[in-house]
Parts: C-alpha cells; structure tokens; sequence
C-alpha cells in the first residue's frame, strides 16, 4: 500500500515503526523516509510510554505532516494520539477490535473442554488459563474503546467494522477502505478442481488461539476421516504455543486430534511465504476458515482471488467478502457437523465447486484491483482533510 501510494506522486509518505532496536534508526526505503523506535512493548501492548510518545512526537515535528494515518487500534499507536502527543489530524485505520474479541474468545468451546486445558501448569501459573487470557483482552478491550472515542476519522476495511464502532463511537466519520493483497496471489494460476479419494483441506492456525476455532475445524475432519479414511488436513502454521511448557489450549488441540483418531491426517506446514501458501492452496480440495471473529479475513480473500473455494464460518466480517452458495459456502461457527458436510459437498460435487471458484475469483479480482485501492485511499485522504 505504501509503496504504491508513494509511485502516484500524490503524496509523499512517511513511515514510523516500533523494532527491536537499541537507538533510534532511520532510513530510506523506495523513496519513503522510515524510522524505528526501539520499543519492542509498545508494539505489542496498547499504551506507548513516555519516550516513545516524545520520539514520534520529535519526529512529527521533522516531518510536519498533512494527516497522520495510524493503522490498527490494537496497537499503541492510537494512545499516543489519546494523550495528546500528535498535532496533526490523525486517520486510524481499523484491524482487529479487541474488545469485540473478548466476546468470542472461548471460541465455542464448553466448560468441560475448557476446563480440559488445564493442567498442574495452569494451576501454578493461573496466567495461562483461558479464564485469565479472556480477562485479558476484556482490559484491553476498555482500553481500546477509550482510544477510539477520541478518533474523529476512522477508516474500515469492513462494512461489519463500521457498524461495531458506529455503536460506540456515533460521532466519528467512518471511511470505507481497500485491501490490497500480496502481488504474487494477483499473478497466480487460478484453482483447479481435481477429485480425490484422499482430499486436501488447507487453513491457517497462524496462531492457536481459542477464538480462532481450529477445534471446531478438527472435530470436522474426525467425521470426514469415516469417508475418507486418508483425508489431509493441512495447516499453515502451528497448534503449539511455547516450547517445553506447552499452552493448555495447544494440549487441549493434541487430546482432540487422538480423541478424534486424526494424527496422521493432520500435517503442519509452518511458516509459509506468499508462494508457498499459493501453491498449498493450488493443490488442495477446499479451504476452511473456521475463526469466530475476524474483522477483515485475509487468508479468505486470498484463497478466493486464487479461486479455491472455501467453507467459512458465518461471522465477523466475513460475510462482506463473500456471499452463501455462491462465492463461498458458509456454517455456524459452532456447527462442526455442517462445516464438514460443506467440504464434503466441496470435494464431490465438481459443478457447485467451480462455479464458486469462478464466482470467488471475479469477487475478489475486483475488490482488491490494487488500481482500486490506491484510488479509494487517495480519496480518503482528501475527504478526511477537507473535513478539517
């Protein structure tokens, strides 16, 4: 996005980031003038401390800019706008909405599995359990809306994400933004269908987090493993969290998978590069969301602009992308028993599977046409400043 508003001529950016660094760096990259603050807490808490506000403050003051654009409100960046350091107007775009999250954090998941989480090491370390984590992000929530409400311009990538902060927030202006997506899914030979007595599933566990329903997902494939006893369920990234002292609900997901007698059908891919997720996507049947909260859903508008066709479960933002029947085939987050009867359709049925293919493609080729994008940010800039 950046680099691309950067090559109009339009605007000159300007790029403040956190790092893992001692002092602070800058430098130049593609023409935009970059620094890094040595904060490695504030990117990934909520609140900047002190010197990190005086430094970006220091760094407004270089640069003197038209409109700052703060991007995601999970992070610390809006609270440096909150304590009043940042002169400048300020356009924060919206990513994930913690507090909204906290709602959905046990993503499902009963008392007694929960409760199955929970091992001598959560009992010493209460810090580990689902009941605290949750309360985690229910703080982090409050803290979150107080920084919105002191937003006067708020950009959305969803329609889904304007309405949860219309509510809280009624006196913001929203903006509707755009995606643009990694170049190589642009360029990318499109899906095929192929049919298989040992299908392929892809999704992504980026991270084994409750709220992001990979149990739901599992239990799926255990009743799919009845049909197709050599079924792959192939997962970009990994369900462990820590090393020797593994999460509860990491365990929790590996008594799951021999419950369900689905080791050997489960393979963990790792970390992934943009090619090598393209080329899983390629080669498998269908791919499954099976998040309960999600405010935009990358890896969805990815496998759609490759045209794999995809189950998701009905929630958050993801009913912007796509719609039931047509571009994607969607379940209740809960329902494992539909999401693994829509794969099965997905795997069988070559007609329904390629005309959502088709359908997802065309979706998706237009929504994220980087040309798009870039025009529909350029317009919030200048709506947003006209405001002013």
């Amino acid at each position: 996005m950046a680099e691309a508003l950067q090559r109009t001529g339009k605007v000159q950016i300007s790029n403040v980031t956190f790092g893992d660094t001692s002092v602070v760096i800058q430098n130049d990259c593609t023409g935009i003038r970059q620094w890094i603050i040595p904060d490695r807490s504030s990117g990934y808490g909520q609140i900047a401390t002190r010197k990190t506000c005086e430094e970006v403050a220091r760094i407004e003051q270089i640069v003197q800019p038209d409109l700052v654009h703060a991007w995601g409100t999970e992070g610390a960046w809006i609270s440096i706008h909150a304590k009043g350091y940042l002169k400048s107007p300020v356009l924060a775009d919206m990513q994930g909405l913690v507090y909204v999250i906290a709602d959905y954090f046990y993503g499902g998941l009963t008392f007694s599995e929960i409760l199955q989480s929970i091992r001598l090491k959560e009992i010493i370390m209460p810090w580990r359990t689902l009941f605290w984590k949750k309360r985690i992000f229910e703080k982090r929530g409050q803290y979150e809306v107080n920084n919105i409400k002191s937003l006067s311009n708020i950009s959305c990538q969803s329609e889904w994400v304007k309405r949860q902060l219309s509510v809280i927030h009624p006196n913001a202006s929203y903006h509707s933004t755009k995606i643009i997506l990694r170049k190589p899914f642009y360029s990318a030979t499109p899906w095929q269908y192929r049919k298989s007595s040992s299908p392929v599933v892809f999704s992504l566990c980026s991270a084994a987090t409750s709220f992001k329903g990979i149990h739901v997902l599992l239990k799926a494939i255990g009743l799919l493993k009845k049909k197709y006893p050599s079924i792959h369920l192939q997962l970009a990234g990994s369900i462990d969290v820590g090393n020797r002292l593994q999460d509860g609900y990491s365990v929790f997901l590996r008594k799951l998978i021999k419950k369900n007698d689905i080791y050997d059908n489960v393979q963990y891919l790792g970390h992934l590069n943009a090619e090598q997720i393209i080329s899983h996507m390629q080669n498998c049947n269908v791919c499954v969301v099976p998040s309960f909260i999600e405010s935009y859903c990358m890896v969805l508008a990815e496998a759609m602009i490759i045209g794999v066709p995809s189950v998701v479960s009905y929630t958050g933002a993801m009913p912007d992308l796509a719609t039931h029947n047509k571009s994607a085939l969607f379940y209740n987050s809960l329902d494992h028993g539909l999401c693994a009867a829509y794969i099965d359709m997905l795997i069988n049925d070559k007609t329904l599977a390629e005309a959502i293919s088709i359908n997802a493609r065309e979706n998706r080729l237009i929504e994220n046409n980087p040309a798009t994008v870039i025009e529909t940010q350029l317009s919030i800039y200048s709506s947003t400043l006209n405001e002013l």
